[in-house]
């Protein structure tokens, strides 16, 4: 099958990356010499140095793997200080989506600090530093610290960058193991479940065009739309919006363009079957990566739809065709060999005149 990128997302992370290898005790020590001794020269060089707020980090008491915080989101928790130093509160899930704007600078490590606090309120310390606890205990490796704590961006969509700080929490080996980590995809999702984790965080942000399609009743598995095929089937439109009626073959090749915009699951799309007699029965189910791991994922009856981005795909020289992968059908219908097919089995002789040759 067609490999489409489903994320088409820019990540930039200006912070520390943890790494599949443990940390070495010998290159930790070096690199904080070279870099207290770099920091040094910088600061007799500069006349004034942004410096950042002192923090308080608050975890829940246990709590191992990754943790995120998310800055700038007008629904999320409002600024919250003790003293001078900010208090970030960290849910259970992990991620804390705050008001706040990104605390950036240079700060002492010792004006950040790092609890975890049990239900009762009781703040244990936890150190900020893993290298620090070699010094203080000859089980330094069953401690548990927190490591990371970088300055890191994500544009999910166009016209909207959001800003994040990343960190991980718990002994070298919880902080290794994939099963106590996640990625910033995932930390959005839990917040962006009901799709408007973005909508006051980037109201002019750019939206996936609308779009209606009409897929014929029963039909199940995968389909494809070929679009701005010179001789394809024209372009229809239903009060301004594109409407793609799709074959029973499950290829449409069209003249008509796709969106400039990539979304996972656009508000403005939708999907439809439709019986002999024009009739439509709307689609309301939309899948999303992560509903394979679900507790009702094979058993669910839900009429869902999928959709890649679109993909590049050659059929010529100076000739290529833009493609989108879909697919409809109950969650394990989609996923059913039988019910898929791959756009390579149509690159033929009648899809190169309709995409390759010009009126």
């Amino acid at each position: 099958m067609l490999q489409f990128a489903v994320y088409p997302m820019h990540i930039e992370n200006r912070g520390l990356n943890k790494g599949d290898s443990m940390k070495s005790s010998f290159n930790v020590h070096f690199f904080k010499m070279l870099y207290m001794s770099i920091l040094i020269a910088l600061l007799s060089a500069c006349t004034e140095v942004k410096k950042r707020e002192p923090a308080i980090y608050l975890i829940p008491d246990g709590y191992v793997g990754s943790l995120y915080i998310i800055f700038n989101a007008p629904n999320g928790q409002p600024p919250k200080y003790e003293g001078d130093s900010r208090v970030y509160e960290i849910p259970p899930t992990g991620v804390l989506v705050t008001q706040m704007d990104a605390n950036e600078g240079w700060i002492e490590s010792s004006r950040l600090q790092y609890f975890y606090v049990s239900n009762t309120g009781n703040r244990t310390p936890i150190s900020g530093d893993s290298a620090s606890t070699e010094k203080v205990s000859i089980n330094a490796e069953k401690t548990r610290t927190v490591y990371g704590g970088g300055l890191g961006h994500i544009e999910p969509f166009y016209g909207c960058d959001v800003i994040f700080q990343d960190f991980t929490v718990g002994t070298d080996a919880e902080q290794t193991d994939n099963k106590n980590l996640f990625d910033i995809f995932d930390a959005i999702k839990l917040k962006n479940s009901d799709g408007k984790f973005f909508d006051d965080m980037c109201p002019n942000r750019k939206r996936s065009s609308p779009a209606v399609y009409l897929i014929p009743e029963n039909y199940k598995g995968t389909f494809y739309i070929v679009y701005n095929a010179p001789k394809g089937t024209p372009a229809k439109y239903e009060n301004d919006v594109p409407v793609f009626s799709i074959p029973p073959s499950g290829l449409l090749v069209t003249q008509a363009k796709n969106s400039a915009v990539w979304e996972e699951n656009p508000p403005n799309w939708y999907f439809y079957y439709v019986n002999n007699k024009g009739d439509r029965t709307p689609i309301k189910g939309r899948w999303h990566d992560d509903i394979e791991n679900t507790s009702e994922y094979r058993s669910s009856t839900q009429l869902t739809s999928f959709h890649a981005n679109v993909g590049e795909v050659v059929l010529a020289k100076k000739c290529s065709a833009h493609a989108q992968l879909f697919a409809v059908g109950q969650v394990s219908d989609i996923f059913d060999s039988q019910f898929q097919f791959d756009l390579r089995e149509h690159l033929g002789a009648v899809l190169y005149e309709k995409v390759c040759t010009k009126e």
